[in-house]
């Protein structure tokens, strides 16, 4: 190949479009690479087929020069033809045909020149589709959709932004003029647009829309710009959603929320404290902040007195208080009702709210209140107060809401009194039981004493005259001598089971000598008597304690070891006494079979670790019982260090006194 055809073919080969030479007679001589890659035949396939094998049309031999030398018609001429590949598929191209001539005027062959257009076409179809698609999305959406100049003026909007905003027609809006006309606020379009003239864009921007009523429709609006060659705005397009249904249930649900949040609050100062101010301070606050209220009162009824008491206040004038706050009701019939004692109520969610007035003092007006009912079951017990003027905007669910709260705060109130009564109650009941326990040791203590100096003394005087009248018998009465000897041996027996019950009841060791000797004493002789290893030991103990103490402490031991020794079938007992700071802590462990605390029914009696944990909280300590069956038992008491709510009988008499002469509720 010369320099000249190379330098040709090169040209060829780099033509965007499709490039074939043929000779007169319409044979193929030469492809390029587009239309090699178009037809799917290489150059050097294609050369020698006709140019029909590869063109269709129905042009070719009627009009062509290279297929009918009898037309001359053209030196060139464009078609749109069919192409057929090398497996057969047909395309469509776009073709221009050139007639090859020589310098003195004769055929010598043709170029044809042709692109694909199939994809093209394919395009063309899927914008018109894509125009339809989208008048017909632009028309048929729920959403407003609107299409605006620079300015803002309206150059295109759907059905859906006339129907959401409630005029007839298109045309109505067109007449409006500049978008802002249909905002709440206009700044809410300027602002909105500054963010698209910085961005390009704006997503999800919560504006409010203006009906032709003047109502609000909450709309959610995205809107793009429209660019010309030079980056330059030329319009924007905008689409916006109605949200308003969202936005109320939105609303509904945030105010629920915080509704639950507010009783949650109260319910939770209720576990954490039985004070009742505590309870109501927190309501008032809670309620305030909720519903943005700057002034709030509750008071509460005494029965008692006859009259309102003011027991929590947020936001009042401090000129408006008074020593004695008093409400005056602008309905003295109301109060009257409130006040008297058949004032029963039947429950309701809500009561209609009734105004007060609070006293001021000096040239200071009144303040006016409007009031909402505490009930509790069905006796009015108080009120909510706050400023007339910002109840007047409140909604259903507000007043609702009040009402719950009212409810909800008459059943704190009954709850927390009848804790406070039942703590009082408890108390009494403490102090009644420690006075128990002290008037039976007082009782033991005597009865010891008794058993020792006066029954002891008799035996022993009897035991004497036996003595006496054994002297002065004759020696042959071997009968009688019998009889007085076995009376000297059960008036002993007697004598030392008079001892053994008199030392159980109180040991006189405990109270002469203290708690370590009397249990040394006492622990050696029921390991001797049982058989039972015994390990004791008391520590930290450089002087006495409180004769109450050492009393429940050596009482405690003996209910340990006697429930051992009688239920456990144990074989070692430890038993430790630790005095540090701020406890004294009693320990009482056994390796028996241990039972089950949880069990119903069982055989096992309670009735001396109920007495242990009654005294251990009478003392102010902790009671501990750790068991299982087949485990052992272990008992830890931990008695704090201090005076005893009740050390001594005078001092549970004094108390009584004092809780006999306050009424109880």
């Amino acid at each position: 190949m010369d320099l000249h055809k190379t330098s040709i073919s090169t040209i060829a080969n780099n033509l965007s479009d499709a490039f074939m030479i043929m000779d007169v007679n319409g044979r193929i001589d030469y492809l390029n690479a587009v239309a090699s890659k178009i037809t799917g035949y290489t150059s050097q396939e294609a050369r020698g087929m006709a140019c029909t094998d590869i063109l269709k049309s129905t042009d070719c031999e009627t009009e062509c020069p290279l297929c009918n030398t009898s037309h001359f018609k053209k030196d060139s001429y464009k078609r749109n033809i069919m192409v057929v590949l090398k497996g057969g598929k047909k395309i469509q191209v776009e073709s221009t045909r050139n007639i090859l001539w020589d310098s003195d005027g004769v055929m010598v062959g043709g170029a044809e020149i042709f692109k694909d257009i199939s994809q093209m076409e394919c395009l063309e179809n899927s914008l018109k589709y894509s125009e339809i698609k989208y008048r017909r999305l632009f028309e048929s959406t729920k959403d407003m959709v609107f299409i605006i100049s620079p300015e803002g003026f309206f150059l295109d909007i759907n059905q859906a932004m006339v129907d959401l905003l409630d005029y007839k027609e298109k045309n109505d809006l067109y007449e409006l003029g500049n978008i802002e006309q249909v905002f709440i606020d206009p700044i809410h379009w300027q602002v909105c647009k500054k963010q698209i003239d910085l961005h390009g864009f704006v997503q999800d921007f919560e504006v409010g829309f203006k009906k032709k009523d003047g109502t609000r429709l909450h709309g959610c609006l995205s809107v793009n710009v429209f660019l010309d060659d030079n980056k330059k705005i030329i319009g924007y397009e905008g689409i916006a959603k109605d949200i308003t249904a969202r936005m109320d249930s939105f609303r509904n649900l945030y105010k629920h929320h915080q509704e639950l949040l507010l009783l949650n609050t109260v319910a939770l100062t209720m576990n954490s404290s039985q004070n009742l101010d505590d309870v109501l301070n927190t309501a008032l606050t809670s309620v305030m902040k909720l519903l943005n209220f700057t002034m709030g009162t509750i008071f509460l009824i005494n029965r008692d007195k006859s009259r309102f008491e003011l027991h929590s206040r947020k936001g009042l004038p401090e000129q408006n208080i008074t020593p004695i706050t008093r409400p005056f009701f602008h309905d003295t019939q109301l109060m009257n009702f409130f006040l008297g004692k058949d004032n029963r109520l039947t429950p309701k969610s809500i009561f209609p709210s009734f105004k007060i007035s609070i006293e001021s003092v000096g040239k200071y007006q009144p303040i006016v209140l409007s009031s909402f009912l505490i009930t509790e079951k069905e006796w009015p017990s108080g009120f909510m107060a706050f400023p007339v003027a910002e109840t007047n905007d409140l909604s259903l669910e507000d007043f609702h809401l009040l009402g719950s709260l009212g409810n909800f705060l008459g059943g704190a109130i009954a709850n927390i009194k009848l804790m406070q009564t039942v703590q009082k109650h408890r108390e009494e009941l403490k102090h009644l039981t420690a006075r128990l326990f002290q008037s039976q040791e007082i009782e033991c203590k005597r009865i010891s004493r008794e058993l020792h100096d006066e029954t002891g003394s008799s035996l022993i005087g009897i035991n004497f005259n036996l003595e006496a009248v054994e002297k002065v018998m004759p020696a042959n009465d071997p009968v009688m001598k019998n009889i007085i000897g076995n009376l000297k041996q059960q008036i002993n027996h007697t004598y030392l089971e008079m001892r053994r019950i008199s030392h159980l009841l109180h040991p006189a060791l405990l109270t002469d000598l203290g708690l370590e000797p009397a249990l040394d004493s006492y622990l050696s002789q029921m390991a001797k008597q049982s058989k039972l290893e015994i390990d004791f030991k008391m520590v930290g103990f450089t002087g006495r304690v409180s004769p109450d103490i050492e009393t429940v402490l050596y009482r405690f031991s003996q209910e340990a070891l006697s429930n051992t020794i009688k239920y456990a079938k144990a074989s070692f007992f430890k038993l430790s006494i630790i005095r540090g700071y701020p406890l004294i802590i009693f320990i009482a462990e056994d390796d028996g079979s241990g039972f089950d605390p949880g069990a119903k029914n069982r055989k096992r009696p309670s009735l001396g670790l109920l007495s242990m944990r009654e005294r251990t909280e009478i003392l102010g300590g902790k009671f501990f019982l750790r068991t299982q069956i087949g485990a052992g038992t272990r008992i830890r008491i931990e008695i704090p260090i201090r005076k005893s709510t009740v050390h001594s009988l005078s001092d549970c008499d004094n108390y009584l006194q004092d809780i006999y002469e306050t009424p109880v509720d």
